[in-house]
């Protein structure tokens, strides 16, 4: 379904050049999820930036179902929900404006809005009520919902999950995973998962590859490798988490 090749991205000028993604070579099937794992400062966020359109890469390219040239048009395919979801949130709007301003670019009809934010809203598991209410007025967790039902609104085939837990207490995250495998499901789309967190895939995503300053250092099936992780660096984030 989307193949990254040999994509490398640089920032800065000559001399004083930071190389933040290099020569990743990856591939996202379809209707799977698959994690993203790495440290901070180890270049995932800005390959799915890149992956999304947000930034292009110095070298290499992203071929989104046999198409090098895709960004004009993935808009409505490829969404993604960011760590801190006031990124995407305006804080003065209501929660029904948020998640019906997709649909109202695209010119869907009053009414076809309207139905399509309510089941939006139930999808994620909100209440009706909170549709009234301002961004500024919800909780990080209903927030990051939000986030989520805005970006599942065109109903993409590839959702990029960045960091999308990592200020959230363990309960709500819990929740914000189970909520994404639920509508992965139902909704038969892929998952690109980007976290820190080593310890939040078991059981989650299919596959997992793991990123170093800026390069792949290990990907596989998932139990597979939690279980004998062949890269040092692996081995070490695994003994610094409490996967077990």
């Amino acid at each position: 379904m989307l193949n990254v090749q040999n994509v490398t991205k640089e920032f800065g000028k000559r001399g004083k050049k930071l190389v933040a993604v290099k020569d990743v070579t990856l591939t996202l099937l379809e209707n799977e999820i698959f994690a993203l794992i790495g440290e901070s400062g180890s270049g995932k966020s800005t390959l799915a930036e890149i992956i999304v359109g947000l930034e292009r890469p110095t070298q290499g390219e992203v071929i989104w179902q046999g198409e090098g040239d895709f960004l004009s048009h993935q808009a409505a395919r490829i969404q993604m929900v960011f760590q801190n979801p006031d990124r995407s949130l305006n804080p003065y709007w209501k929660v029904k404006d948020l998640i019906a301003e997709p649909l109202v670019l695209k010119h869907y009809s009053r009414s076809a809005v309207s139905t399509r934010v309510e089941e939006m809203l139930e999808k994620v598991l909100l209440p009706k009520d909170l549709l009234e209410r301002r961004a500024s007025e919800c909780s990080g967790g209903q927030k990051q919902r939000i986030a989520i039902a805005r970006a599942l609104t065109l109903s993409p085939t590839l959702l990029i999950a960045d960091e999308i837990t990592s200020a959230l207490d363990p309960k709500t995250e819990q929740e914000i995973l189970d909520l994404l495998l639920s509508l992965k499901r139902e909704q038969k789309m892929s998952i690109l998962y980007i976290t820190h967190r080593l310890e939040t895939i078991s059981g989650f995503a299919d596959r997992v590859a793991v990123m170093k300053e800026g390069s792949i250092v290990e990907e596989g099936y998932t139990d597979a490798l939690l279980k004998n992780p062949n890269s040092d660096y692996t081995k070490a984030l695994l003994e610094a988490c409490s996967y077990s």
